[in-house]
């Protein structure tokens, strides 16, 4: 999974699957957190949707992705 934030980033997040779009389960816990461009390789998931959760902004003005990559077989 790729994330390339805009100047409103997280710096920390859930990064989260679900089969039905409401019970989620949570794949990787993000902390630390600088904004540009994050990889989070090595995910061992499935799922029908994926959602990154913010549980933390880096700036004051809330969460924006410019892209948000899902790749897998």
């Amino acid at each position: 999974m790729r994330l390339v934030w805009e100047a409103a980033y997280a710096s920390a997040y859930l990064i989260q699957t679900s089969a039905n779009g409401t019970a989620w389960s949570t794949v990787r816990p993000v902390t630390g957190g600088d904004g540009g461009e994050d990889d989070n390789t090595g995910l061992n998931a499935s799922g029908r949707y994926v959602r990154v959760y913010g549980t933390a902004r880096g700036t004051q003005w809330g969460y924006s992705l410019f892209t948000f990559e899902v790749y897998g077989s």
